[in-house]
């Protein structure tokens, strides 16, 4: 019986530590088209893209990873945006200098 509490108390510090682990680092985030909304970690986001070309990650929300734009344009040539921080809450945005000028094909979340 002793060592059945033993493996329990272990295998409960296991999965807490995970949990732990997992609510920090962010989920890798799918390739999504422009004008498009989705959540990152605990982060709300949407993606965006400009006229000039340009592709835009916006999130708003309290999360201490870092983060960035990659947009892939539609003749396949990727860019990556600013990195990015919302450890301080609040709404930030990471922008690729892509000119697409053929436009933008998806848009990805990158973390650190």
């Amino acid at each position: 019986m002793r060592h059945l509490t033993r493996r329990l108390a272990t295998a409960a510090a296991v999965a807490a530590t995970l949990t732990g682990v997992a609510l920090v680092a962010a989920p890798a985030a799918s390739a999504l088209p422009p004008g498009t909304s989705f959540g990152y970690g605990a982060l709300s986001c949407r993606t965006l893209a400009t006229t000039d070309g340009d592709g835009v990650v916006e999130c708003t929300g309290v999360q201490g990873n870092n983060w960035r734009a990659i947009v892939k344009c539609t003749w396949g040539l990727t860019y990556y945006g600013n990195w990015q921080s919302n450890y301080l809450g609040g709404t930030t945005r990471s922008r690729a200098d892509s000119n697409c000028f053929w436009g933008v094909a998806d848009i990805t979340v990158s973390s650190s």
